[in-house]
């Protein structure tokens, strides 16, 4: 079968026209599109506050205010006299510990200290 040349010229242009489309096209997809933000720097944790030595008093105060937050009214100034003792005591008669007035280890983490 032979085409005419009428025909082939019909053909070349379809053909002509249909690449002209394509490039075209490929032209439009040449810009660069806009880059997607980049995710943010993971935030690295502040570094922990160097180690403080904690003295008696300090922990006594810290018993005290622990007392006191489960009813005891002591004067929260870090000594560990007769009426901390009674509290700690009262605090362990609470909490089914044996009674001794002296924060042990159950009693202090009992109280969360």
């Amino acid at each position: 079968m032979t085409a005419s040349p009428s025909g082939m010229k019909t053909r070349f242009g379809m053909i002509v026209a249909l690449a002209m489309t394509a490039g075209l096209a490929a032209c439009a997809n040449d810009t660069p599109a806009a880059a997607p933000a980049p995710a943010p720097a993971p935030v690295a944790a502040p570094a922990p506050a160097p180690a403080k030595p904690v003295t008696a008093k300090e922990k006594t105060a810290a018993l005290q205010t622990a007392l006191n937050s489960n009813g005891a009214k002591l004067t929260v100034d870090g000594v560990n006299g007769k009426k901390t003792a009674a509290a700690v005591a009262a605090y362990q008669k609470s909490k089914g510990l044996k009674p001794t007035g002296k924060a042990d280890p159950k009693t202090t983490a009992a109280l969360g200290l």
